[in-house]
């Protein structure tokens, strides 16, 4: 049987331990899994001879340079990405690497060439995707998953990331959306997009028996304001019970000194930072917690909630983007209030609940199974296969 082939476009993070976002990743394993699909994976990256120049540029903004380790990184992964070099120009690299795609892929014969593509992030991966499809007369496939959508309302105040996230949904072909509520914010800006959880793949974290010992609370996530790291410890500093500790895991970031505000708080002790794992480490650390934290300001669908319930754990989140299409009663708790104090009050009902055996775990899994991979890679490729129509 012949495959037809298809593009994802994927901008790599700056981080060998992570490479690439896992709930983006996903989507192309689940097209490779597909009898009649052949994926390439294009990845953008800064030309060798500029790579000094764009990390100088990167961080001069305040994002991380082009590490040392993150090409070896990109050529593990499976299937092995195709590295496009381009030039990073100031303000305009985003731009500069969709005309690299671009002409890399046009110089293809064109039985070779993608007959669907695909990008997440409206604003990156999504952007190049919808420039490409244009070049190639091909259907594009752009995501949406949380701050590319906030970028399109105009919320962020980046008139760059603004711009190319409103082109790449009004030239896509189809444009899909991780949850409803961003379905619902991409209808202000005029686009019609279809839902489609980007979240874990269920394999990946098997159930698990409740935890015995010391309570623990659990954090994954980029340790900074947006995340609400800070009001996490100022809530945890306010719960009666002092045998219940509190382990953050992820990637430290500049807006927010974590040791500094554990000391100030009066946590020693009681806190633990783990640092950033690749996936593979967090399984047991789900598994060994109580309860799973995620005080966002913003998200699209967080795929650490995800997680921690295919593991058979509850949790605690607060009401924003598409959290409460995921999160009810059932599964823990929705905090709809802003502060401290009521994200108190929902950690201790929610452990306490815990210790008493009101949650099912094999009833948290299935609570989360419809919005992991295994679920959603088929409509995914349904949809993929609804582009192209008849050969």
């Amino acid at each position: 049987m012949k495959r037809t082939p298809v593009a994802h476009v994927i901008f790599p993070r700056a981080n060998p331990l992570r490479p690439v976002p896992e709930f983006a990743w996903g989507a192309v394993e689940a097209i490779a899994q597909t009898r009649d699909f052949d994926v390439t994976v294009y990845m953008p990256v800064p030309a060798r001879s500029f790579r000094a120049l764009s990390s100088w540029a990167r961080q001069a903004r305040g994002a991380a340079g082009w590490p040392e380790g993150l090409d070896e990184a990109l050529r593990k992964l499976e299937p092995r990405p195709v590295l496009v070099p381009f030039l990073p120009v100031p303000r305009r690299s985003t731009e500069s690497a969709a005309a690299a795609l671009s002409a890399a892929l046009v110089k293809r014969p064109r039985a070779s060439r993608p007959k669907v593509i695909q990008g997440s992030f409206l604003d990156e991966g999504g952007y190049t995707a919808s420039l490409v499809g244009r070049v190639l007369d091909c259907p594009a496939i752009v995501v949406a998953h949380g701050t590319d959508v906030r970028a399109a309302k105009g919320e962020l105040g980046e008139g760059g990331k603004r711009r190319r996230a409103l082109e790449a949904v009004h030239r896509a072909t189809q444009v899909v959306a991780v949850s409803h509520r961003l379905a619902q914010d991409l209808a202000l800006v005029g686009a019609r997009a279809e839902v489609l959880p980007f979240t874990a793949k269920a394999s990946r974290f098997q159930l698990q028996a409740p935890p015995k010992g010391t309570p623990e609370l659990l954090f994954v996530g980029r340790l900074s304001r947006a995340k609400g790291v800070d009001l996490l410890l100022s809530a945890f500093a306010l719960l009666p019970r002092r045998d219940v500790t509190l382990r953050l895991v992820g990637q430290g970031l500049p807006d927010f000194d974590v040791p500094q505000a554990i000391a100030q708080l009066g946590l020693e002790g009681r806190v633990t930072i783990t640092g950033e794992l690749d996936q593979s480490g967090l399984p047991a650390l789900y598994g060994r917690a109580s309860v799973i934290a995620l005080p966002s300001l913003a998200e699209g669908l967080p795929s650490v909630l995800v997680e921690a319930l295919l593991v058979g754990r509850p949790v605690v989140a607060t009401d924003v983007g598409g959290v409460r299409e995921l999160v009810d009663g059932r599964v823990g708790a929705l905090v709809t209030e802003p502060g401290p104090g009521p994200l108190a009050q929902a950690l201790a009902e929610t452990l306490a609940r815990a210790e008493a055996g009101a949650f099912e775990p094999a009833a948290l899994r299935a609570k989360a199974l419809p919005f992991a991979w295994e679920s959603v890679g088929p409509k995914l490729a349904e949809l993929t296969r609804r582009l192209i129509g008849p050969s």
